[in-house]
């Protein structure tokens, strides 16, 4: 079979229609608001209504409906819901800015008209309840039913299977509350053809998408994975595609995308990225760090006295576990834990490393085992849950470490790190951080390097509280390491 046939590396078949064709993510997500903000004024009314009509009464009736009307206004001028299925830290950034314009349009009147400031009070209490509670619910809708409804999905081509293209390709297959299905590729490397990268194959020139109908039909959008190879013919590629929908990837992790924004220059097309200077934001952070670590060991001690005698029932050897780790410069300290494994744990990894080449490829990969006999029972509950890592709720304290932050890297692991070790030094290393809510253990170890690039580069409070949400969520569904 010639590589000039494609045809027979993939199905042509047109794509199926989607699970909900007359319901588009924006509308779905509008309707859960107002379904969740409908219950919210009904166990209001219930909570605190009256049977007797008084004008007090009826003036916070009236401000129930203004809160609850408040929430979608506010939220549809901040373009939250024609947002869609995609970037969930983008529709966090612009909820809470929802709310904050929905704190200074209420707090004018509050401030000018002396009558009727229990109105406003009573309508921006019941404004910010209802966009913490749709938040919650477009999270648990998001990450919950519609990402695990493949054909909810959009179907996308990748244009180029080089690496930046199999890294987005894998990154769309591992997080499905993208919102976007990868289908194949399409190359101009003919070398590639009837190969497969990242588990899709490869189809072809990207000609066939404009040649051929039936290559079109396989996807709504297509992503350009390498706009560096195109460079002058990027225009001509994008309108050769028949796409409405073009998506041009700038790189891995080499931007910060958060507080990115397009620009049009009189016809070139400009990024404008915003540089912060993170002075204020670490103080902020410390002083979070201290007081929130503190609650939190107060509030579970007793379970972490539950959880030594557990290990020391289940196997011989210590409660906690040291390891040194980096943190930046010269500078290691020893983190903290729950004895997970059996003591000589390293030994056996050595040996089991030696013994069998398919567990060697793997830990080379992944710098993690998915069964790891070297893990004690209880030790594989306190893993799955996270518990294991109570301890360093003690680190954070002491300013070894901070709530969130990159991965703690052991200091042998510096030399894979490279040259991304300078910007991920600068800041304290994290209990939680955005490669622990991004995949996890299904990541490769550059991945999470890159990951961490991008969370120094891009870090502040709401970034923060979106992994904070994100890791309540982990640790509920008991996605642990």
């Amino acid at each position: 079979m010639s590589k000039l046939d494609p045809e027979a590396v993939i199905n042509l078949a047109p794509v199926k229609k989607t699970a909900m064709p007359t319901v588009g993510p924006g509308l779905l997500l509008a309707l859960s608001d107002g379904f969740m903000l409908a219950l919210l004024g009904w166990t209001l009314i219930q909570l605190f209504g009256s049977d007797t009509l008084t004008p007090e009464g009826d003036l916070s009736q009236r401000a129930l409906v203004t809160g609850l009307m408040l929430v979608p206004l506010v939220k549809s001028v901040f373009g939250i819901y024609s947002l869609g299925r995609f970037d969930y830290l983008e529709r966090t950034r612009r909820t809470f800015q929802a709310a904050l314009l929905s704190v200074a349009v209420l707090a004018v009147p509050f401030i000018v008209m002396d009558g009727f400031r229990s109105f406003f009070v009573e309508a921006l209490s019941v404004a910010l309840i209802g966009f913490a509670i749709t938040y919650a619910a477009d999270l648990l809708l998001v990450h919950g039913l519609m990402a695990s409804a493949l054909n909810w999905r959009t179907p996308v081509v990748i244009v180029g299977a080089g690496p930046q293209g199999a890294a987005i390709a894998e990154k769309l297959q591992r997080l499905p509350w993208l919102g976007m299905r990868p289908v194949c590729f399409f190359d101009d490397d003919d070398t590639l053809w009837q190969t497969r990268v990242a588990n899709l194959p490869v189809v072809g020139s990207t000609d066939l998408l404009a040649k051929s109908p039936a290559y079109a039909q396989q996807a709504q959008a297509a992503i350009v994975a390498d706009i560096g190879r195109h460079k002058n013919e990027l225009t001509t590629l994008v309108e050769r595609l028949p796409f409405k929908q073009v998506y041009c990837l700038l790189g891995e992790g080499n931007v910060s995308a958060v507080d990115a924004t397009y620009h049009n220059l009189h016809g070139s097309l400009a990024l404008r990225v915003s540089v912060r200077p993170p002075t204020s934001y670490l103080r902020i952070r410390r002083a979070l760090d201290i007081l929130l670590s503190g609650i939190l060991l107060v509030a579970v001690a007793p379970l972490m006295l539950g959880i030594a005698a557990a290990i020391r029932l289940d196997s011989p050897g210590p409660v906690m576990f040291r390891q040194k780790r980096w943190a930046g410069g010269d500078k290691t300290f020893d983190v903290l834990k729950f004895r997970s494994m059996h003591i000589n744990a390293e030994e056996h990894l050595q040996r089991l490393l030696e013994n069998d080449p398919k567990m060697r490829e793997e830990y080379m990969t992944y710098h993690k085992l998915t069964y790891d006999p070297r893990i004690t029972p209880i030790g594989r509950f306190l893993r799955k849950t996270s518990l294991d890592e109570l301890p360093q709720l003690v680190n954070i304290l002491m300013g070894d470490m901070s709530l969130i932050g990159p991965r703690a890297y052991m200091p042998k692991e510096l030399p894979e790190v490279g040259a991304s070790a300078d910007v991920i030094g600068s800041v304290r290393p994290g209990l939680t951080g955005y490669w622990q809510v991004s995949g996890r253990h299904r990541t490769t170890f550059q991945e999470r390097v890159a990951m961490d690039v991008f969370y120094v580069r891009n870090c502040g409070l709401l970034f923060d509280f979106y992994i904070l949400c994100k890791t309540a969520v982990i640790v509920l569904k008991g996605e642990g390491s």
